[in-house]
């Protein structure tokens, strides 16, 4: 490895507001996990597996935003789609499978927690219109169509350039790829609030296989794509040599990434569920033939 190579991958963009942001929220949540593992009986309400699945998140939306992975973005397309994989299927259902409302209002001082907590009771209180509108606004339609504009919106080849050439706009495209697909996973996973009844084990398993052409059709297209679609990377810095590769290969390589590893989220999902739905119905179908046996006995 030389030294330009050795040097690029310690490197990282120190941005010390979305760092504090990163270090509130691990430190409300890892507070909030410990205090509730104190005090419940049933310790499979915070299962060890949802800190540290929200902490690998945390660390996951750092590198994307903060390492190498950024700088490397702005000279390899293939890059840049890795970073929006880390963004939208890594870190946000991550988030969501973690609960983290409310372990991170138990993690906060108590002075505070009861002026969130009484905010949202108040947000959230049936009777609210606040409440009827972000349950309008968040519905798993609006999401599901929220999810799909933004993603094809931002590889439109305009707005897409326009991202890389602005830091502004890089920015704000990073924090949309997030939001929807937390948005999105809000429905998957349960997570509090719920401003509606969960949807049920098909319907979610549809949902997810319905979430699987927003990038598998982008993908398919970039990688088949002959000519360059994304003229930036034609004057864009060349990346250092155990990376680079022509601005064709590079686009091809990202659409495969867009389009495959970019998919399978949605089937592990769709798959996950799947199982825990036909373990019901096994444990549903034992128990309704020990009651008839019993029904049996007895008569």
């Amino acid at each position: 490895m030389n030294e330009i190579t050795r040097r690029l991958l310690l490197s990282f963009e120190w941005r010390p507001v979305f760092i504090l942001v990163l270090l509130l929220l691990a430190f409300f949540y890892t507070r909030g996990w410990f205090r509730l593992r104190l005090k419940s009986r049933n310790k499979s309400i915070v299962p060890v597996w949802k800190l540290v699945g929200y902490l690998f998140a945390l660390l996951t939306l750092g590198l994307a935003l903060m390492s190498f992975i950024d700088i490397l973005g702005a000279s390899l397309f293939y890059f840049h789609m890795i970073q929006h994989l880390m963004l939208t299927m890594i870190a946000g259902p991550l988030v969501m499978l973690a609960d983290p409302m409310p372990i991170t209002l138990w993690g906060m001082p108590d002075q505070i927690r009861r002026a969130v907590g009484q905010g949202l009771s108040r947000l959230l209180h049936r009777n609210s219109p606040y409440r009827n509108i972000l349950k309008q606004v968040t519905s798993p339609a609006v999401s599901y169509i929220l999810m799909l504009v933004l993603l094809w919106g931002w590889h439109d080849p305009n707005l897409y350039n326009l991202a890389l050439r602005s830091p502004f706009w890089h920015d704000f495209e990073h924090i949309s790829f997030f939001y929807s697909s937390v948005i999105y996973w809000w429905h998957v996973t349960g997570a509090a609030p719920r401003l509606r009844p969960l949807m049920s084990k098909p319907r979610r398993i549809l949902y997810l296989f319905g979430g699987v052409p927003s990038t598998f059709l982008p993908g398919v297209f970039i990688s088949f794509s002959t000519t360059i679609i994304y003229t930036y990377y034609l004057t864009a810095p060349p990346a250092p040599e155990p990376f680079f590769m022509t601005p064709i290969n590079d686009q091809i390589i990202g659409g495969i990434i867009m389009w495959v590893p970019g998919s399978m989220m949605f089937f592990v999902g769709a798959l996950v569920l799947i199982g825990r739905w036909m373990q019901e119905q096994e444990r549903q179908s034992k128990a309704a033939k020990e009651k008839w046996m019993r029904e049996q006995v007895t008569s």
